[in-house]
């Protein structure tokens, strides 16, 4: 629709030529004081010629072969006005170059030819007429004026014939140009659209890592306290031990203390009571621990696909910043080819180069740091599968640990009971002392592995609090990276 536009606005401006010749060719006859006859055929038929153009022209009829009736026009009024004016002089026969020359403006070789063709011609009748020949070459030679002629067609159809095709290869660019830019602008769309992705899936996995965190400090505080517990009854067993080793110097000397025993066994009774309500809280605790541990790896799994997710949608970034680096190099050759009438889009390829460029770096960044990301889960997560190790078998050594202080319990009973037939069973006393000798044996032990693997369970927690911070941390750098890919795809 554009061509034919241009094209119209040129036949409207070489009528406007012709109504302008048709006048002054009118005026000069009438100077002149030419017959009226040679006047009316002047008038009738360059205004018939001038108004058939017109109206070809403005009508939009037949808008591309307008150009050939043009120069068709311009010869017949040139040779009108040689031929009624009774003395012609040369400049008038110049109209043949004006005409050639005027064809020019259409840019197209072929109205230009015509024209050529045409002054040869007009050029031909006026040197082989016997008034007009003499008059106007009266010392030339025809060959020199169709060589005149053919130089200046030639030349001016080349030159029109290079800038045709110089149009169509600007035509051919331009198309590329907005190829070229659809495409970056697709691709910003996408990569608003991944950023916005990649938006909420880290202010989610944000607040899942907070979770965790206070999940862990819960964890973690719990240890301490069950710490503290396992202390207490560490403390405890070490004095049923020193009973236990009282017991002997009690058995023989049992006559006189007799109710120094009694009173060890309530003692004893009243610390394994004391013991077993701890061990019963501690064996929940440690229940609930080893839940919550649990919860956290499968929440730690999640985390990790997640983020497999992420680097997933990072790597298309990467690829489609990739494919428009290659366009837009693709385009700057393109550009260098133009010369010089590629130089805007040069740039404009440029700056869409550096922008993939940033792009793939901005893709690179959030990887390494999903990698470091990735890579600090992992450790994470292998610290609570050791964590949830640790909490198994402590919730199993709880378990041993309450049968032994049942154990106890009912051992402290009998122990009461046979403290008062001490007369009667001194002898079974001593008997069984070397048992509860080997169960405070192990329950010292139990006590003790207990208290070590606890002590292993509260530095992995401790370690995991740290871990968790740096992936907050890490998360808030994420952040800080993606409000930078806002600000490029919004100043894109």
């Amino acid at each position: 629709m554009n061509e034919l536009t241009v094209l119209d606005r040129r036949n409207r401006l070489y009528v406007k030529i012709l109504w302008g010749m048709l006048l002054l060719g009118i005026v000069a006859d009438i100077s002149a004081s030419l017959p009226a006859k040679m006047l009316v055929i002047l008038i009738a038929f360059g205004g018939f010629a001038c108004g058939l153009a017109t109206v070809l022209t403005y009508k939009r009829v037949w808008s591309q072969y307008v150009m050939y009736f043009v120069p068709v026009i311009l010869s017949v009024i040139t040779l009108l006005l040689l031929v009624s004016d009774p003395n012609p002089i040369v400049s008038t026969y110049f109209l043949v170059y004006v005409n050639i020359a005027l064809m020019t403006l259409y840019s197209n070789y072929k109205p230009i030819l015509l024209a050529g063709v045409l002054g040869m011609a007009t050029t031909t009748y006026v040197f082989l007429d016997s008034k007009l020949g003499p008059e106007l070459f009266p010392n030339d030679s025809l060959l020199y004026l169709y060589m005149y002629l053919i130089f200046l067609t030639v030349a001016l159809a080349a030159s029109a014939r290079f800038g045709e095709k110089l149009q169509s290869q600007v035509a051919e660019e331009h198309h590329r140009t907005s190829a070229a830019k659809e495409l970056s602008d697709r691709l910003i769309g996408k990569l608003e659209s991944s950023i916005q992705v990649l938006s909420e899936f880290s202010a989610s996995q944000k607040v899942d890592v907070n979770k965790t965190g206070d999940i862990s400090r819960e964890v973690t505080a719990a240890f301490q306290e069950m710490s503290h517990d396992i202390e207490q009854q560490s403390q405890a067993v070490i004095s049923v031990s020193g009973s236990v080793l009282e017991v002997d110097p009690i058995i023989r000397d049992l006559a006189e203390g007799t109710s120094r025993l009694n009173g060890y066994s309530a003692r004893t009774a009243e610390l394994t009571h004391e013991g077993e309500v701890h061990i019963a809280a501690l064996s929940g605790e440690v229940g609930r621990v080893r839940e919550i541990v649990r919860e956290t790896v499968h929440l730690m799994s999640a985390l990790r696909e997640q983020n497999e997710r992420v680097s997933s949608i990072i790597g298309t970034i990467s690829d489609i910043a990739t494919q428009t680096n290659l366009l837009s190099l693709n385009a700057a050759i393109e550009a260098a080819r133009a010369g010089e009438h590629g130089k805007g889009f040069a740039i404009v390829s440029e700056e869409v180069r550096k922008l993939a460029d940033h792009s793939r770096e901005a893709a690179s960044e959030i990887a390494t740091i999903l990698a470091a990301v990735r890579t600090q889960i992992e450790a994470v997560s292998e610290e609570v599968l050791k964590g949830e190790t640790a909490a198994d078998a402590s919730h199993a050594s709880c378990l041993q640990v309450n049968q032994i202080i049942g154990d106890i319990s009912g051992n402290t009973n009998q122990v009461k009971e046979q403290a008062e037939l001490a007369s009667r069973a001194a002898e079974r006393v001593r008997e069984r002392y070397s048992g509860i000798a080997d169960d405070s044996n192990r329950i010292a032990y139990a006590v003790e592995r207990n208290m070590s693997s606890l002590e292993e369970v509260c530095a992995s927690l401790e370690d995991q609090n740290g871990k968790i911070g740096s992936v907050v941390s890490g998360y808030g750098s994420l952040d800080m990276l993606i409000s930078e890919l806002k600000q490029l795809t919004a100043k894109a």
